[in-house]
């Protein structure tokens, strides 16, 4: 899979990441299933409900709130972002024991590095996936 990402969400998820610093960002992806990408169309910006450097969970109520409204929209939830504020955008194991969403995207900012990649969870694994900027 391809993740697509418009330049300005980029840019939004890059701004977010600095604005929340040292605690990690994260968000969510909204778009849509096309042969084999996911195009992102809309980007959330969510609360970090545990205000950390290093774990990041998406507020529940913000959560069911953009699922709910994808879903009367006809879109749906392709993936969510976090930012690592002191490390690279690999996953780390506190990633990988919190990723709940198969089929998902987990896109990873870098603040020190202003790095973007993504990964796909399989339901068992990560696999990094390519991101391409539009």
């Amino acid at each position: 899979m391809v993740l697509v990402l418009r330049n300005h969400d980029l840019k939004e998820i890059a701004e977010h990441s600095r604005g929340s610093f040292p605690v990690e960002a994260c968000g969510i992806l909204v778009g849509r299933k096309e042969n084999d990408e996911k195009i992102v169309e809309r980007v959330y910006r969510a609360r970090n409900i545990l205000a950390s450097q290093s774990r990041y969970q998406i507020d529940p109520e913000e959560l069911w709130k953009v699922f709910d409204e994808t879903e009367r929209e006809s879109k749906e939830v392709i993936g969510f972002y976090h930012s690592h504020p002191y490390w690279s955008a690999s996953v780390s194991e506190i990633d990988r024991s919190l990723a709940f969403y198969p089929g998902c995207s987990y896109l990873v900012y870098s603040n020190s590095n202003d790095e973007v990649r993504s990964y796909l969870w399989n339901g068992e694994e990560f696999e990094e996936e390519r991101v391409k900027i539009v």
